[in-house]
Order: structure tokens, then C-alpha cells, then sequence
């Protein structure tokens, strides 16, 4: 008989051992670690773990879910009114359907509990509690559109897809980056830097990014002046056990508002890409929401393009 409890200490060698033979699952890193999962989950101080609810038979742990919240406004605490169900796994063996429908009724009962009044499938945008880079790619996408057992289950519970995100990646190897006229012309009037690791801009950034091998790139006039645009990467590689091709999450782009933006910040992208091919970076992965199409044009004018959708379910 299958029981339900919150997570144990000693439960992280059956979580672990669940993440990895869980069955065929593409839109999952392979290969987790205890240390990983410790960091990327144990260690975040809003760690509660009522959260992380096991489903038990004959003392051993065989499914669990893991739900969390989102920050406010300002990304100085959490905010309660948003839910996440970050994951949801049962091990291969066991194929009963129940299991994963009663785990999830029960994370969506802690979220309610603590004043949810939405609940979110996995996360996105800065709904990342847990998990960022273990699913999904650079950034938590909602559910893969090629994720289609998952995508089944949680539509199947009465999920809606409220939005879509474009998933996009740029082959370093292939890409030449040339010199046209807006590239010679920054050139002389934008200084590009390039500064690893920089500063958390706030408490949720430093939980969910913090830890994490970062390049920040800016732009500024070489006049003098105040900042003009800045693209943030990430060093993906470092939570994979392989030795593969490396690959940079792209997490971040800011600009002032003018009216030069594209051109400065495609100029930014295509010096970052230069830099990032001499550091022997093979790919580079981002997103942005299905409807911005600025964002998009500025994609494609780098070399960025789609390779998946992520859905934002939500109930």
C-alpha cells in the first residue's frame, strides 16, 4: 500500500535514484548528483520540506512531488499567491496512474494551504523556486510542447496553457559573425565589457542564480556615460556530469529605452557570441515569450533560432 509523507533527510538517495530511472524523459538532465540536488533544492533558504511530499511503499520511496512560490514584486521574498509545482516524478516501476494524480492533489493542497490562488506547471520567467537548469534548458520554459507525457498529464488535471514561450539556440560553430555598417559603427561608439560572476541584482536572483558561473556583458559609450545595454550568460555545462559540447544559458537581457536599442543590443549579442566562440563555447540557448516580437527579431538577427515551445499550464 502506497502512503504519503514529507520529505526525510535519508530520502535523498531515493530521490536521486527516482530522478534517474524514472524512465525516457528528454526534457530532463540525466545523470543527477546528491551534491546537485542539494544545491539546487536542499540549500535554498525557503526550503521547507512539507514541500516535498514522497509517496512510500514497504519503506521505500518510490514518487514525489516538490511545489514552491514565486517572488514579489521587488524579489525580496516570496509571494504566496502564485504556486509552483517545480516537479513530479514516480520510478519506472511503477506505472499506477494514482500515484502522480495523489501526489499532485497533495501539492496542490500545501500551495493552497499557504494562499495560493493560482498554481503554475514547473515554472518560468522568475517562477523558479527550484530546479532552473535541470529542465527545460537556460530557463524554466512552463512544460515542454515536446514534453508530451508530461504535458498530458498536467492538461489532463485541468491545466490551461495561458501562454508560450519560444525556445531558441545559436550553434557557436557554425555561426559567423561579421562586420556590417551598424557593427563598424558601434564599434567605435560602444565599449563592450566583460565582467564574470557579477553581483546578484536581488535576494532571488542570489537563491536561484547566485551559485551559479555567470558572464555579464555590457555596453557602454566610449564617451563616457551611463550603462546602455547588458546581456547575462550562464555556464549551463556546470550541472551536467558530461563532458559535451559547452552551452551558455543566455538568462538576461536589460536596455535603456532608446531608440537605438536594437541595434545596440544585436551588437552586444554578436560581440558576446565573438567572445564566447574564442572561449571554445559551442552553443548558446535562450527564450522569450511566443508574442514579443521584438525579442524574436533581435533572436534571428544573431543567429538564435527556435528548436522547441514551452507551455505555461496553469490551473
Amino acid at each position: 500500500m502506497v502512503s504519503f509523507r514529507p520529505f526525510l533527510n535519508g530520502d535523498i538517495t531515493d530521490l536521486i535514484r527516482i530522478w534517474n530511472d524514472h524512465g525516457p524523459d528528454s526534457g530532463l538532465v540525466t545523470d543527477l548528483s546528491v551534491d546537485l540536488f542539494d544545491r539546487l533544492v536542499l540549500s535554498k533558504p525557503y526550503f521547507d520540506r512539507q514541500g516535498l511530499i514522497a509517496a512510500v511503499e514497504d519503506n521505500r520511496v518510490i514518487g514525489f512531488v516538490h511545489v514552491g512560490f514565486g517572488p514579489n514584486a521587488d524579489e525580496t521574498d516570496l509571494d504566496f499567491h502564485l504556486g509552483i509545482v517545480s516537479m513530479l516524478l514516480v520510478h519506472a516501476d511503477y506505472t499506477d496512474p494514482s500515484i502522480a494524480d495523489e501526489l499532485l492533489k497533495r501539492g496542490e493542497q500545501y500551495l493552497r494551504d499557504r494562499g495560493a490562488q493560482e498554481i503554475v506547471a514547473a515554472g518560468f520567467d522568475t517562477a523558479c523556486p527550484f530546479y532552473l537548469g535541470l529542465y527545460g534548458g537556460s530557463q524554466l520554459p512552463g512544460i515542454l510542447e515536446s514534453d508530451i507525457r508530461r504535458r498530458d498529464f498536467f492538461t489532463n488535471s485541468g491545466y490551461q496553457s495561458v501562454g508560450r514561450i519560444a525556445l531558441s539556440k545559436c550553434d557557436l560553430n557554425t555561426l559567423h559573425v561579421g562586420f556590417d555598417r551598424d557593427v563598424l559603427r558601434l564599434r567605435r561608439s560602444v565599449r563592450i565589457d566583460y565582467l564574470p560572476d557579477p553581483k546578484s541584482r536581488s535576494w532571488w536572483d542570489a537563491c536561484t542564480q547566485g551559485f551559479l558561473p555567470q558572464l555579464q556583458v555590457t555596453a557602454t559609450p566610449t564617451a563616457g556615460g551611463t550603462l546602455v545595454a547588458s546581456a547575462t550568460f550562464w555556464d549551463m555545462q556546470s550541472l551536467l556530469a558530461s563532458d559535451g559540447p559547452r552551452t551558455m544559458g543566455l538568462s538576461k537581457i536589460e536596455a535603456s529605452d532608446t531608440e537605438q536599442d536594437f541595434s545596440v543590443v544585436r551588437y552586444l549579442l554578436l560581440e558576446s557570441f565573438r567572445y564566447l566562440q574564442q572561449q571554445e563555447i559551442a552553443f548558446v540557448q535562450t527564450q522569450a515569450d511566443e508574442e514579443d516580437e521584438p525579442t524574436k527579431e533581435l533572436f534571428q538577427a544573431v543567429g538564435l533560432k527556435n528548436f522547441d515551445v514551452g507551455l505555461i499550464l496553469k490551473k
